[in-house]
């Protein structure tokens, strides 16, 4: 299908797909389209391959499909869901939007910003990616690119339990804009020690810290006032070692610190 300016091309499998990843120059492949303004001069559309659409729950994560949308997700369920993901989705546009939106729009729409990034990266969420003649495999930390000749095929989620479970939206809740962020810590305990911590934010870029989530593994619950000073101050210098290079990103870091004192705060 194509307009005088516009060539939209549809897909019924991921052979389809891949075919046309490698005959067609500079096209892009959407999902639900909602995050997009303008469509591209080349276009794919993947929302109906039903391959792209499969939710398989397991023990202990679920693999979705790029093409599932977000309320899709929301349907499996509260409890068989990680609650950030499942806050986070809910706080997301309306129903409408949700129902075209997609999984596997919001991780590849190359905007750091988006909701579902940080509560993704913090559960330790990784990306299927696959070619005609191979796959790989990329935990979503690490993605900066697809790769080449290659389609998103898989997401899988880790399911396990967390203690604290904290997600943030910040700027409108039903719009991205400049002003948008999102923030995510979990911890788990054991017996009153902390044994595992995860924190993301994702604003204009991504920061995550392993020094900050490993530093004081170990420590007994609840944090005393003089850790909980000492882990800020330690955030602070690994926000301020990350943003270097960055501009205007003073109101970001008061954001990000205040929302680490916060969760901290909630570790009892």
């Amino acid at each position: 299908m194509a307009t005088e300016t516009h060539s939209i091309f549809t897909a019924k499998n991921i052979n389809d797909i891949l075919y046309h990843i490698k005959t067609v120059n500079n096209l892009q492949v959407i999902g639900g389209a909602t995050y997009i303004g303008d469509l591209p001069e080349k276009s794919l559309t993947i929302r109906n391959v039903p391959e792209l659409k499969i939710i398989d729950k397991h023990e202990r994560y679920i693999d979705f499909g790029p093409a599932v949308t977000l309320n899709s997700i929301i349907n499996v369920g509260k409890n068989f869901l990680p609650a950030v993901l499942y806050e986070a989705i809910t706080q997301m546009a309306n129903h409408s939007i949700r129902n075209m939106a997609t999984i596997g729009g919001n991780i590849m729409a190359k905007d750091s910003r988006l909701t579902l990034i940080a509560p993704l990266i913090a559960l330790g969420t990784t990306l299927k990616f696959k070619a005609q003649k191979s796959s790989e495999i990329i935990p979503l930390s690490k993605f900066t690119v697809i790769p080449e000749d290659s389609v998103l095929i898989s997401i899988r989620i880790p399911t396990e339990d967390w203690n604290v479970s904290i997600f943030r939206r910040l700027g409108s809740s039903r719009m991205i804009s400049d002003n948008s962020a999102s923030f995510c810590f979990l911890a788990m305990t054991e017996k009153n020690i902390l044994t595992n911590l995860k924190i993301c934010f994702s604003g204009p870029f991504i920061f995550q810290s392993q020094e900050l989530e490993t530093r004081y593994l170990g420590s007994r619950l609840p944090l005393s006032k003089s850790t909980i000073q000492d882990f800020i101050s330690i955030a602070e210098k690994e926000f301020d070692d990350y943003v270097r290079d960055k501009e205007n990103t003073l109101m970001l870091k008061k954001q990000f610190l205040n929302l680490v004192a916060s969760s901290l705060h909630e570790l009892t």
